[in-house]
């Protein structure tokens, strides 16, 4: 169904299930001429947070129905009572009503492993990174003897990284830095940011704890999801075999 325009039988079906939904009251769903889905409107009570509500009615629609419909397209009322008062973050709107925005928040880059390989000519790090249910691989190796292990680990997830954004974005490393903050020691990574519409500096930190590979991987990630939100990404990852 999820490729076909709604009857007018499934399209009163589909209100009725959403309106069914534990916390919604009510339900509209909009169509266009070929019965695809424009807009989702439920009023529902303030039991459960806007967000959460709309991925309800996407999983409800999907699993019941096999109705597929973007959570950006669903808007959700929440109805407040009196003795609930009101919320500065809300905005009011008629017949006391307050409606609140929903709020996505693009998944994080999650570390995965890094290894580190070293030789006489040469040294090579290795890292795995998880985003969104997809994964991606990264390396750099260097034959200079000058570059430090941590800087190279630093790279690889830089390059890891890069799997997942567009053509839009690049990423630079500037400084892999050994800092102490008070009795400890942390890795501070600088990155730089290189888009169509200038450089923006970024920078992480993770503290040092037993494993240093994986603290420079750790502060590089830091340093990257600060602007996750911000960047553009591929819509799939080709994993690339070592």
């Amino acid at each position: 169904m999820s490729d076909k325009g709604l009857t007018s039988e499934q399209l009163s079906a589909a209100q009725d299930l959403v309106s069914r939904i534990r916390g919604i009251s009510s339900c509209h769903i909009s169509v266009n001429g070929d019965g695809a889905i424009t807009e989702v409107h439920v009023v529902a009570t303030s039991e459960k947070a806007p967000k959460l509500i709309a991925r309800d009615v996407e999983s409800c629609l999907k699993a019941e129905l096999g109705v597929d419909v973007d959570y950006k397209k669903i808007g959700v009322v929440v109805v407040e009572s009196a003795a609930q008062g009101g919320d500065a973050g809300a905005e009011a709107i008629p017949n006391g009503l307050v409606e609140f925005p929903i709020e996505e928040y693009a998944p994080r880059f999650m570390f995965g492993s890094v290894n580190l390989f070293s030789s006489k000519s040469s040294v090579r790090a290795e890292v795995e990174l998880e985003r969104d249910s997809m994964e991606a691989f990264g390396s750099h190796e260097s034959g200079n003897a000058e570059l430090t292990p941590v800087r190279i680990i630093a790279q690889a997830t830089l390059n890891a990284i890069s799997e997942f954004l567009d053509d839009s974005s690049r990423l630079c490393l500037v400084e892999v830095r050994r800092v102490e903050l008070g009795d400890r020691e942390a890795f501070v990574v600088g990155v730089d940011l290189v888009g169509d519409r200038g450089t923006k500096c970024l920078a992480g930190c993770s503290i040092i704890s037993g494993n240093e590979s994986q603290s420079v991987a750790y502060a590089t990630l830091d340093a990257v999801n600060r602007v996750i939100g911000k960047l553009e990404f591929k819509s799939s990852i080709e994993y690339k075999i070592r």
